[in-house]
């Protein structure tokens, strides 16, 4: 199979499995010889994702220093979160333009921007103008409109039921 030119993959919606869907787009990726980098947006530092892809370097490089964030509170005023975004995201474009890596997760972007934190203005261009073969996959709610058109996969993950339990290590962490 050949792999002529790269897309956006978009993963959003209030279910279960945008993270995990990534990141098993990263393995395969991995397995097929790809260099490739996660950038993580307002995520934990310590989720087992995280903690396997720590064993996988080099095959895959991890980005991004981020804060633990309350999604029932009031993210938008957090100077912390937002310039961690910033920060992240000006790292994210410069892995996307250098085309130095063959997929690219944005982990949470959608978040990010759904906190303004980061616009459309600087966001579309980056994701629009990188080198051919660059794949990317964005995770997170509440993805604009903007990105959903401009993405080339979108997935909704729909929560149909839910058991209400804490995050569990192993699963969720």
């Amino acid at each position: 199979m050949s792999r002529d030119r790269g897309i956006i993959q978009v993963y959003t919606g209030n279910g279960k499995g945008k993270t995990s869907a990534a990141w098993g787009q990263a393995l395969r990726a991995v397995g097929r010889g790809w260099k490739v980098a996660v950038v993580r947006f307002m995520k934990r530092n310590t989720s087992g994702e995280v903690i396997a892809a720590e064993t996988l370097v080099p095959a895959i490089s991890l980005f991004g220093k981020t804060s633990p964030y309350d999604p029932a509170a009031d993210q938008r005023r957090s100077p912390i979160l937002r310039e961690e975004s910033r920060r992240n995201f000006e790292i994210a474009a410069d892995l996307i333009s250098s085309g130095e890596y063959d997929l690219v997760v944005l982990d949470e972007l959608s978040i990010a921007l759904f906190y303004d934190f980061l616009d459309k203005d600087e966001v579309l261009p980056v994701l629009l103008s990188r080198p051919e073969h660059v794949d990317l996959v964005i995770t997170g709610r509440h993805a604009p409109d903007w990105l959903i058109e401009a993405a080339d996969l979108v997935t909704e993950m729909v929560e149909v039921k839910h058991p209400n339990l804490p995050a569990r290590l192993g699963i969720e962490l």
